[in-house]
């Protein structure tokens, strides 16, 4: 990570000061429209189809929507397999042998009753054509190590460990969240277990009543947040995402408080977006990361252009993807997805 940040003057957590970072700005970049969606809960960006999202209901319906990043609806996927449970809460999206899978969790429990019975749903993620589709899924049913109910919106998948990450949803007063993993595998049979790793703070702290959460395609960066603050941990070396999330993590500075703020998709390890749940038209936020100095000068080997390549100006603010640079003149830093490789280049 770079160097853009603000000391101890976040909000407490783990009975620590947290820093600000301050390597991302905001903007305002379309809207879900209340016609199409009412309560967007969860989004994943596809990776199948670049440049739309995947969002889904709070509950009450059998199907997910995309949409540009206009927030305009393109299609719509009904799944079929689902039961009857329709709290349907966060959307991830993540490659597993080598192909790309929408994971589904439907796991609210605002009243405490399910206990074993919370649901992730997985398929195949099918390309964005024509205006409606439908595709079969598969679940796996899972419960909590303390053998009660817990009341859950925020699922995550790490495509490195192929693993899901699970936080719960706790009032503050009412105890404090808490994190779990579960591996993710297809021949799983009956009720699978979550592993407890950490508690997300202390009780009585203000980062309670989490949201929502989503981890970088590379596996490097991983945001956590509930409607006032988003959290950021930076994976470091070949540790596993458990024990990132023991260390502190950053406060992101740009965040701002969202009505509910349940939707939160990393695009590439730069940029995220967010959305809320509610039942009128709801802005959709891009929140893009500044790369340092640091970052933009190390490993400057061979570039290969591809589409998917990253564009920064000379400063490190992130402009484009390289299939959008016919428009574009000037002088610019073009990187591989994974930054581990750049090229200056010049546009006349």
């Amino acid at each position: 990570m770079g160097n853009m940040a603000i000391l101890g003057s976040g909000i407490e957590y783990n009975g620590t000061k947290l820093s600000l970072n301050t390597e991302f700005s905001r903007s305002e970049i379309g809207e879900t429209n209340k016609n199409d969606i009412t309560e967007v809960s969860g989004m994943a960006c596809s990776r199948v189809t670049p440049g739309y999202f995947w969002v889904q209901n709070d509950e009450g319906v059998e199907n997910i929507l995309a949409l540009n990043q206009n927030g305009n609806k393109a299609m719509t996927l009904t799944l079929n397999g689902t039961t009857n449970r329709d709290d349907w809460e966060d959307l991830c999206v993540g490659e597993y042998n080598g192909k790309q899978y929408l994971f589904l969790g439907a796991f609210g429990d605002n009243d405490l009753v399910f206990n074993d019975n919370y649901i992730i749903y997985y398929f195949l993620e099918p390309e964005i054509k024509g205006s409606s589709a439908s595709v079969n899924v598969e679940k796996i049913t899972f419960g909590f190590p303390d053998n009660k109910a817990h009341n859950i919106e925020t699922l995550m998948y790490d495509p490195i460990e192929e693993m899901f990450y699970i936080v719960d949803k706790v009032k503050k007063g009412k105890g404090v969240c808490t994190a779990y993993s579960l591996k993710f595998k297809t021949d799983y049979v009956g009720t699978q277990k979550l592993t407890e790793i950490c508690t997300m703070g202390q009780e009585g702290e203000d980062f309670d009543f989490i949201t929502a959460g989503d981890i970088s395609q590379d596996g490097h960066w991983i945001i956590v947040k509930n409607k006032k603050y988003a959290l950021l941990w930076e994976r470091q070396g070949n540790e596993s995402i458990s024990e990132t999330l023991k260390r502190q993590p950053m406060q992101i500075d740009a965040y701002e408080e969202e009505e509910q703020g349940e939707a939160v998709a990393w695009l590439d390890n730069t940029t995220f977006f967010t959305t809320s749940d509610s039942k009128s038209n709801t802005p959709i936020f891009k929140y893009v990361r500044k790369l340092s100095s640091i970052e933009m000068a190390e490993n400057t080997n061979e570039l290969v252009l591809t589409a998917d390549c990253l564009v920064f100006d000379l400063s490190g603010q992130y402009i484009c993807n390289a299939n959008e640079l016919q428009s574009k003149h000037g002088v610019f830093i073009v990187c591989s997805k994974d930054l581990k490789q750049k090229s200056k280049i010049f546009l006349p």
